[in-house]
């Protein structure tokens, strides 16, 4: 067993016993990270409020290769993003985020780039003036890339086409939830506007900060899409957040 240190961000935590909870985090060193907080269920624990979701802190855990849920030892608080957990909306929005983040990183894999994504996503949310639902898919849409996974939005994933300026188009592409841009001759999902597709390929191109710009009808409704598609999975996250405020289109 060996002592360790690293940051990490609370992405979930489930009551164990009636004394300890299981946290999930997400660091740049071990990826997904689960461990055991014994004792923080205690009526005077102090480690009980940084273990709070979406906290970014310093942790330092006893690991060994045999088990799947290490020991947490200590906690240190370096960001509560306190302007995300006091909007509701910007909470939800950004929950879908961290459960994106989760489904994306692996146990006990190197997750540097996921990491730092999240981080300045979530930094960038807790100043953002602007509309929440581009945020949001501006930093799912970099989630994905971090992982891996971000849709082509140059070449037709079919055929390999190029995708000619919209200035230039006769018949609008298409999106496919497995790649990217369709040419308009391929197979797709969905069709596009030259608005839409203007605004996919802003999102992917500024990665340091959210362009202001028109939200687009659909374009939450794609990058959740693909999204699932991309990680394999449904997201809870995303099913509260039509329920609060309405169902992506």
């Amino acid at each position: 067993m060996s002592q360790e240190k690293t940051e990490a961000i609370v992405l979930r935590g489930i009551d164990f016993s009636e004394t300890s909870r299981i946290i999930t985090f997400l660091s740049p060193d071990r990826g997904r990270l689960t461990c055991m907080a014994k004792g923080v269920r205690r009526r005077n624990s102090s480690l009980a409020p940084m273990l709070d979701t979406f906290n970014r802190l310093e942790i330092v855990y006893y690991w060994k290769d045999a088990r799947s849920i290490q020991q947490l030892a200590e906690a240190t608080i370096l960001d509560t993003f306190s302007p995300i957990k006091r909007d509701l909306e910007r909470a939800t929005r950004a929950a879908v985020s961290l459960e994106m983040a989760g489904k994306a990183a692996h146990e006990n894999e190197p997750s540097f780039a996921l990491y730092a994504t999240l981080v300045h996503g979530l930094e960038s949310l807790s100043q953002w003036t602007g509309n929440l639902r581009l945020h949001a898919c501006w930093q799912a849409v970099h989630i994905l890339a971090a992982a891996g996974h971000a849709p082509n939005l140059t070449t037709c994933i079919e055929c390999g086409a190029d995708i000619p300026d919209p200035i230039n188009w006769s018949r609008p592409p298409g999106f496919s939830y497995h790649g990217g841009i369709a040419c308009a001759n391929c197979r797709a999902d969905v069709r596009l506007t030259s608005e839409l597709y203007a605004t996919l390929h802003a999102l992917l191109e500024h990665p340091d900060a959210c362009p202001d710009m028109d939200m687009q009808g659909g374009l939450d409704k794609i990058t959740y899409t693909f999204a699932m598609h991309q990680l394999e999975t449904d997201l809870r996250s995303v099913r509260v957040m039509n329920e609060m405020f309405g169902q992506t289109n």
